[in-house]
């Protein structure tokens, strides 16, 4: 798909998405030069039991089987689990210019998309291979880092999403502890006088109910 200078490919199995956008760089004023690199590229992932849960608790939406243009992805990234964990690149691993001064440059073009190819495989297609399941974004992320932490890991909803992996992965000891921990850290939060969390409080409290319940096993 494409829009603009920006663009979305994914990949769609039963229960998961992994979706790799892209972009040119450019001048907005003029379009010229037209550039791309190892930042013209971010990989995402989604897990579509976690989405149910969590958008039959909070958004009672669903989400669309497809996106029809790069745009409409970015508008539903806000139910994405994860996007890519920073790359510690020091050194421009490709940098190529496709157009300048109106001109296509076509040894660029195809020099630039085999390097895009190769650094695709190295860096996001691992990334994907790497978290193909929600146990193993728990035991990658939630077992290893400090709940603090766990925003870096999670486009939104971070503490949300944690929790409902928690409970998918019969995570219980580390499901017990953590709700009861941040619970009682907002509750208290509410009570000093942060009225603004109270529509957060409720939403988190939706989300325990409706997981300790057991009824979302019927979502799935």
């Amino acid at each position: 798909m494409k829009d603009y200078n920006t663009g979305i490919f994914y990949k769609e199995t039963s229960d998961k998405i992994d979706a790799l956008s892209y972009a040119f760089g450019y001048d907005y004023r003029n379009y010229d030069p037209i550039i791309m690199n190892q930042d013209s590229f971010a990989s995402w992932i989604t897990f579509k039991n976690v989405e149910k849960i969590l958008d039959y608790c909070l958004y009672n939406q669903t989400n669309p089987k497809q996106f029809e243009n790069s745009n409409e992805f970015y508008l539903n990234i806000k139910k994405t689990i994860l996007n890519t964990e920073v790359l510690d690149i020091k050194e421009n691993i490709f940098y190529s210019v496709f157009y300048k001064d109106k001109k296509l440059l076509i040894d660029n073009i195809l020099k630039g998309t085999e390097q895009a190819q190769i650094f695709i495989n190295d860096y996001h297609l691992s990334y994907f291979n790497r978290f193909s399941t929600i146990q193993d974004v728990n035991d990658k992320i939630l077992e290893k880092y400090d709940w603090m932490d766990w925003s870096d890991y999670f486009f939104k909803d971070a503490h949300f999403k944690a929790i409902i992996i928690m409970k998918l992965c019969n995570n219980n000891k580390k499901y017990d502890e953590f709700t009861a921990m941040y619970k009682l850290r907002i509750f208290d939060a509410i009570q000093d006088g942060s009225n603004d969390l109270i529509p957060f409080y409720e939403n988190l409290l939706k989300v325990m109910n409706y997981l300790d319940s057991g009824e979302y096993k019927n979502l799935l």
